[in-house]
């Protein structure tokens, strides 16, 4: 066997199970730790694939599921588990079964602006909103403009987006009084902490508009999704799905495969989520990330590589060991891999995560899954096969990330000999507030010591020191896993106090007790 491929398969099994001082000092420890993936092959991404999916699949933890792999310039693994249309018997097609990839539109949206600075239509990105948005003007923040940066990291300090009124036609391009409807309130100043905001995001959509005079659609059309070979993507407004749509199911146990409505976005945030792609179209954008504009790579149609550096370059960040922002690209260490990713949610679940040092990209999208929730009606003679076997909760975003990095870099060490003060990091947390509004009831969570030398945070543990206010969770975390859950936590002290975040996150908690 090839030293590489010990070192693979170290990188898999052994990184959780050590602790750091035990993991470097193992004889493939330290190369381990900094290799992180090395070739790989079809047959062994297949195998561990038809595994993990193939149980989560038998679990009804998703109806049909779309996967992908590449490495350098070629597309080492695609395949689709489960169904297009369960009831249809219609398989999952990674070439051609669309879904909703929600927020990862996020990423059409900043490589638009990318464009655009490139060409002169932008002067900087430090620039006023204001400076470009023609249809509708931002207020000040305090008394201060709301810069580009601001909102392609998440820090322009919006509380939640106003609900649009029914009486406005759904109109496109987006007319400036359904903008003006909506305008959140700021729940902090700006450039003080990245909270995810899909209102930031689509402002510089419309933004993009107003600048190049299209549609945003028909721009990545012309500028990115034809150069790269993607027929598949497109901006999905319409309240009707594309015909190769995924069509969602729940699951009644001993019972029938429910239908779930198709999913629409809201007027207002259509360039925070709208798109709809296929598996192996999303793997040409990864690929063209990867390579950042490369001599010979299709991205280098698109942007010059000191562009496509600016787009994925962190700029702005929570805390120092997690996740921080490009242009709008979460970025973040995984195991010695620097990684970039960005994660969707329109019940349709997606994640990209681009590992830019072993140019290796991954790809998932899912639908379906679980119980019918109990707004769901069950027809009383529902078509199509009985559900076997259990039913479990749905696949997440957490839960499929973990997964995936658990095999692919290995987990995340952690040091059972780290002697730490837990006592101050004991507490009640609540989330850092996205609305000024008294009568919304915060999110709380309480951090607790384990009493064997971790931490338990929001009732999940034990979180063992990781380093110098890091904690890293001991075990595997659960496939349904919400978004605010983590394998890594850090902590970090400011003027006003001690804050909490997860290892990849546009939000955390602050203590309050």
């Amino acid at each position: 066997m090839r030293n590489d491929d010990v070192n693979l398969k170290l990188s898999r099994r052994a990184l959780g199970g050590l602790s750091l001082a035990a993991l470097l000092s193992t004889p493939f420890g330290r190369a381990a730790f900094a290799k992180g993936i090395g070739k790989l092959s079809a047959g062994e991404i297949q195998a561990w694939a038809d595994d993990a999916f193939g149980k989560a699949l038998a679990d009804h933890r998703f109806s049909g599921l779309s996967f992908a792999v590449t490495q350098g310039n070629d597309v080492v693994f695609m395949k689709g588990y489960g169904y297009q249309d369960v009831v249809a018997g219609t398989p999952m097609d990674p070439r051609k079964t669309q879904t909703r990839i929600a927020s990862l539109t996020k990423t059409f949206m900043s490589i638009s602006l990318a464009i655009l600075k490139e060409r002169g239509k932008i002067d900087s990105l430090d620039d006023p909103v204001n400076k470009y948005l023609k249809r509708a003007q931002l207020p000040k923040n305090a008394g201060e403009d709301i810069t580009i940066w601001d909102l392609l990291t998440h820090r322009g300090g919006f509380a939640n987006t106003r609900t649009v009124p029914d009486t406005i036609a759904k109109t496109f391009p987006i007319p400036a009084e359904v903008i003006k409807a909506s305008m959140p309130d700021y729940a902090r100043p700006r450039n003080t902490v990245s909270v995810y905001s899909n209102f930031g995001s689509s402002i510089l959509g419309f933004m993009a508009e107003d600048i190049s005079g299209q549609a945003l659609g028909d721009f990545l059309k012309q500028n990115v999704w034809g150069p790269l070979g993607m027929p598949n993507t497109d901006v999905g407004l319409s309240l009707d799905p594309p015909p190769n749509m995924i069509t969602q199911y729940a699951f009644v146990p001993n019972g029938p495969a429910v239908k779930l409505p198709y999913p629409t976005i809201t007027l207002v945030t259509p360039y925070a989520g709208s798109v709809v792609s296929t598996a192996e179209d999303m793997s040409k954008w990864i690929m063209a990330n990867i390579h950042e504009g490369a001599p010979g790579t299709p991205g280098a149609k698109i942007l010059k590589p000191a562009t496509w550096k600016l787009m994925h370059t962190r700029h702005r960040g929570n805390s120092a060991h997690t996740s921080g922002f490009g242009m709008t690209f979460f970025t973040y260490d995984y195991n010695g891999e620097r990684v970039l990713e960005h994660y969707g949610s329109l019940q349709h679940y997606t994640l990209e995560l681009m590992c830019m040092d072993s140019k290796t990209g991954i790809y998932v999208s899912f639908a379906g899954g679980g119980e019918p929730g109990p707004k769901v009606e069950v027809p009383a003679n529902a078509p199509g096969p009985k559900t076997m076997g259990p039913v479990k909760k749905r696949m997440s975003h957490t839960g499929a990330r973990a997964l995936i990095f658990d095999h692919f870099l290995g987990k995340l060490p952690f040091d059972t000999t780290m002697k730490v003060d837990r006592a101050q990091y004991t507490g009640r947390y609540r989330d850092i507030p996205r609305a000024p509004d008294p009568s919304r009831a915060p999110t709380e969570i309480t951090v607790k010591d384990s009493g064997d030398g971790g931490l338990v945070i929001d009732g999940r543990g034990v979180y063992r020191p990781a380093g110098a206010n890091l904690f890293v969770l001991d075990r595997p975390i659960e496939l349904e896993a919400e978004f605010s859950d983590a394998n890594m936590f850090e902590f970090a002290t400011d003027a006003k106090g001690m804050k909490l975040f997860g290892h990849i996150n546009a939000g955390g908690y602050e203590k309050i007790g």
